[in-house]
């Protein structure tokens, strides 16, 4: 069910077989086991880590060193050349009564439509989005505890979540946080 949301949610026609969707598959497995890794010091540290996935010269899924943030943001390193860029990625720290976490931020959206390149997010709650840069929105791609959670992660402090955003309505949910 995780591994086919992306694709009917995007709405793509093509097979199962297809290579198309084995990417997309592998991404999101790939992205998966890498927030599992990253997640419990992002929540220890309180800071978001980000950085890219992309395919090496062997044509293997690969992510960039993390690049330590802060509470709030995080900046990447410049990826390296030879890396063929498939997504940016970063998680959102440990659980805030400030901050709307559970949701990619309108600038998260509108940062990874900017560079014209696809974002994976991972919450506190331990949901995890996908950043369509083409098609402009943000999309949950699995639910709670799809990945390490923050255990001080509070529920009843989180808005309803929608499966679907654009930069629109995520700046709407904002203004009313």
């Amino acid at each position: 069910m995780k591994k086919t949301l992306l694709i009917t949610l995007l709405g793509l026609s093509i097979s199962s077989t297809s290579p198309a969707v084995a990417q997309s598959q592998r991404q999101i497995d790939f992205a998966i086991e890498f927030f599992n890794k990253i997640q419990p010091r992002s929540i220890a540290e309180n800071r978001e880590y980000c950085g890219y996935f992309g395919l090496n010269d062997d044509n293997q899924l690969v992510a960039t060193a993390p690049t330590k943030g802060d509470s709030e943001s995080c900046y990447a390193d410049e990826p390296p050349y030879s890396l063929d860029i498939v997504a940016s990625y970063h998680t959102h720290a440990g659980h805030s009564y400030e901050y709307d976490s559970e949701v990619p931020s309108s600038n998260d959206l509108e940062a990874d439509i900017a560079e014209e390149v696809d974002g994976f997010i991972s919450t506190p709650g331990g949901r995890i989005w996908f950043n369509s840069a083409s098609r402009e929105i943000a999309i949950l791609i699995c639910g709670r505890n799809c990945t390490v959670s923050d255990s001080d992660y509070d529920p009843d402090n989180t808005k309803s979540i929608r499966n679907r955003y654009t930069v629109d309505q995520l700046v709407r949910r904002e203004q009313e946080y």
